[in-house]
């Protein structure tokens, strides 16, 4: 009977670690896997095969596929890069899971660049 109890407690623990969600963190490496986009009449998805990868570290530091510095804040759903030449916003969202977002550029009021709209979705390779 012991051992009986014993295997259910572990069936419960192992069952309920595995459900739960992994909280989201922007740290690590990430590469886009494909681009989202309307040309007003339809959709269309495109598959990225070779993006450049972004890597944002620990202290507010990104690190572009050109292995230059910069510097990003990540509040709410905004984000916005700065780099030494050039800076970049995005309206940020997950895609359900942890492991990818969706980042849609706008200008520096949070405006849509994009008419239609348009999102490049990444995924955590680190």
């Amino acid at each position: 009977m012991k051992k009986i109890f014993i295997v259910f407690c572990i069936l419960i623990l192992t069952a309920s670690c595995k459900s739960q969600n992994e909280d989201f963190t922007l740290i690590g490496k990430w590469k886009p896997i494909e681009s989202t986009g309307s040309n007003g009449a339809n959709k269309f998805t495109t598959k990225i095969e070779d993006g450049n990868e972004i890597t944002f570290e620990k202290n507010n530091i990104v690190i572009d596929h050109l292995n230059n510095k910069g510097k990003y804040e990540f509040t709410g759903d905004s984000l916005h890069l700065v780099f030494a030449k050039e800076e970049f916003y995005y309206f940020f969202r997950t895609e359900g899971n942890s492991k990818k977002m969706s980042l849609d550029p706008v200008n520096a009021e949070y405006q849509f660049i994009c008419d239609e709209g348009c999102s490049t979705i990444y995924k955590k390779i680190e």
